[in-house]
């Protein structure tokens, strides 16, 4: 259920932001905001861990199911590959978020911004151009270029490399 704030008369959708570690190395915090643990855990330098502290994020864990979902469309989309643990929990607290309000997750990474659009997330992005369309990889061979599973090339034994394809409905 969406939150609505009343102020003078007037409603106010409430928007919760849902921040990637970029946002507090940029130092671009505002609104509502909240994280998972693991974005907290990679922000290291003094600065930035001040800089965190004097905002009000909240700090809440992902949903199993959430990131059993998110994981689920990252080997659709083959995402999977580039996706850290920190990413796949980020996108599944977006979708935890997304049943008590607005939700914008913030972020310049690509393969997030990817699988977030493929659940209808809203995407806010920080320096980087956001992604314009949802796209697909799959491993093919360095060599031969067969479309491959495994990272070793069955027919000539070269190393598999990500290619970006056009994304199919998922």
């Amino acid at each position: 259920m969406a939150k609505y704030y009343k102020s003078n008369g007037t409603t106010t959708l409430v928007v919760i932001h849902v921040i990637d570690s970029t946002v507090v190395f940029q130092r671009k915090i505002h609104g509502k905001v909240v994280t998972v643990p693991e974005v907290v855990d990679e922000i290291k330098d003094e600065d930035s861990r001040l800089y965190l502290s004097l905002h009000s994020v909240r700090v809440k864990k992902a949903s199993r199911k959430n990131i059993a979902r998110v994981l689920e469309m990252a080997k659709k989309t083959g995402d999977i590959h580039r996706l850290s643990e920190t990413d796949v929990r980020l996108i599944a607290r977006s979708l935890d978020e997304t049943e008590k309000g607005e939700v914008v997750l913030v972020t310049d990474d690509y393969s997030i911004q990817n699988i977030a659009r493929l659940f209808g997330i809203k995407i806010e992005t920080i320096t980087q151009p956001g992604i314009s369309k949802a796209f697909k990889w799959i491993k093919v061979c360095r060599g031969c270029g067969r479309e491959m599973v495994d990272d070793v090339c069955p027919v000539c034994g070269s190393e598999a490399v990500l290619r970006r394809v056009k994304c199919e409905k998922t």
